[in-house]
């Protein structure tokens, strides 16, 4: 096998792992404090808002690493093994089918950060031309 095919397949594998957790995380037999340990971890990896700036040589990534290796480990431990198995499988299945899915998925990400830009946009419009009146 070649280099591009064994990456292709270990980024189909991490993709259906992260699918598995967002499937385990809307599962009902899942506790809360998984669901929030889950929410918590993906939230501050994903928010512009850290508690070490992004600019910091190498800190200000690592925290980033930290919290989410730290979320998403402790969320494979206490997350049951019947849960987590079934949403795996569902997960390979899922996106071993038709990408039409994930293609929408695709639009109503880019959708919702056009209107959060948009909405960020016209408040700081606000902010300056309030100021100057």
């Amino acid at each position: 096998m070649t280099q591009l095919t064994t990456l292709k397949q270990k980024t189909h594998t991490l993709n259906a792992e992260i699918y598995a957790l967002y499937l385990s995380y809307r599962d009902a037999r899942v506790k809360w404090y998984v669901r929030l340990l889950l929410a918590v971890a993906i939230g501050y990896t994903i928010s512009p808002i850290d508690l070490v700036p992004d600019l910091v040589p190498v800190f200000g990534f690592l925290d980033d690493v930290v919290v989410f290796t730290l979320g998403i480990g402790g969320s494979y431990q206490l997350l049951s093994k019947l849960v987590l198995d079934k949403a795996r499988i569902e997960s390979y299945d899922i996106l071993s089918g038709t990408a039409a899915g994930s293609a929408t998925a695709y639009r109503v990400i880019g959708y919702v950060w056009m209107l959060a830009a948009t909405v960020v946009t016209v408040l700081v419009y606000k902010m300056l031309f309030l100021e100057l009146a």
